[in-house]
């Protein structure tokens, strides 16, 4: 074929990009599910499938796709938050809490890392991690310097890599991808309270601000 391609006729042009999923099928019909079938979860999961099916024929069609890596695949408990996002509702987001090892709230705070970052926002809500001391070298260096002369600076206790204002509800972590993500104490639990920033003293002042 590529020998006599001056003969072939032209390849056909490629598909046209669809501008949304096509709505999802009503399971139902008056026959009885199999035991452990849960109509609701899998019309969601039906519909979820479509929306992925679009997204990747977009991206397949781009002009960006051959030059684009394709993203690393999620793992199960990632995959449920990224579901649990979508609000299927109580009932499947009790499964998919459960099925991710997780309770109600915290799937919740999964969700809002998720909301925020994605697998990096996930990460930096369930990972804590140690940076090389280069890297904790230069974010001392840079929060030593974000407050003018007479600027009263809170006094931070540094674990690992998150940094926490001492006696407060305020705290800043680094992620592996060179940002830091603020967090604030609510009901005795540390949850997502922005997006990232390049500047953890940035990041600090968003949360007094909202103080």
């Amino acid at each position: 074929a590529y020998a006599a391609r001056d003969i072939l006729p032209p390849l056909p042009a490629p598909p046209p990009p669809v501008a949304t999923p096509g709505a999802a099928p009503v399971l139902g019909g008056g026959t009885p599910p199999a035991p452990g079938v849960e109509v609701a979860a899998l019309e969601f999961l039906i519909g979820d499938t479509a929306a992925c099916a679009q997204r990747l024929l977009a991206d397949a069609l781009s002009t960006w796709h051959p030059d684009d890596p394709p993203p690393p695949a999620l793992t199960p408990a990632q995959d449920a938050v990224r579901l649990a996002a979508a609000g299927p509702g109580p009932e499947i987001s009790a499964r998919l809490a459960a099925g991710s090892g997780r309770e109600a709230r915290g799937l919740a705070q999964a969700v809002r890392a998720w909301e925020l970052g994605g697998t990096a926002g996930l990460a930096v809500l369930e990972e804590e991690w140690t940076p090389e001391p280069e890297a904790l070298a230069r974010a001392n260096d840079r929060l030593a310097a974000a407050w003018e002369d007479g600027e009263t600076r809170p006094r931070l206790r540094a674990a690992r890599n998150r940094w926490t204002v001492v006696g407060g509800d305020a705290q800043v972590r680094y992620g592996r991808d060179g940002r830091w993500w603020p967090y604030r104490k609510e009901g005795g639990q540390w949850v997502p309270a922005g997006p990232a920033t390049d500047d953890p003293a940035g990041a600090l002042a968003g949360l007094s601000a909202e103080g």
